[in-house]
């Protein structure tokens, strides 16, 4: 109940502070003052930054992570495998296998 009220008892609090301020007989503030919009675009831009300084580390840390696994595998992958014994065409029985699938680190989080 509380939640289905906020927005229009903030919005009219909000319009009724407005529309007071807007009658009222005293000068304007100096023409260098802050105003509401100028804050709001300032937290905007706070927020933008904050999520972008916090996407930032994430990659980063993503980046980090998978160069570690890289290097952590052992070198005897990427040698070369000793040759093996051929095999005549007619021994050669093609093997069917079930595919298998591999899920990377970004679709197990996923």
């Amino acid at each position: 109940m509380l939640t289905t009220r906020t927005l229009p008892l903030t919005f009219l609090g909000l319009l009724n502070s407005f529309a007071a301020a807007a009658q009222s007989a005293t000068p304007n503030e100096a023409p260098n003052s802050t105003t509401v919009l100028s804050w709001v675009v300032w937290w905007a831009a706070g927020v933008v930054l904050l999520m972008a300084v916090v996407t930032a580390g994430s990659v980063t840390s993503a980046a980090k992570y998978r160069y570690e696994a890289q290097q952590a595998q052992p070198e005897a992958a990427e040698a070369p495998v000793a040759a093996a014994p051929a095999i005549a065409p007619s021994q050669a029985t093609p093997v069917e296998t079930a595919p298998v699938k591999i899920a990377t680190q970004e679709e197990v989080y996923a």
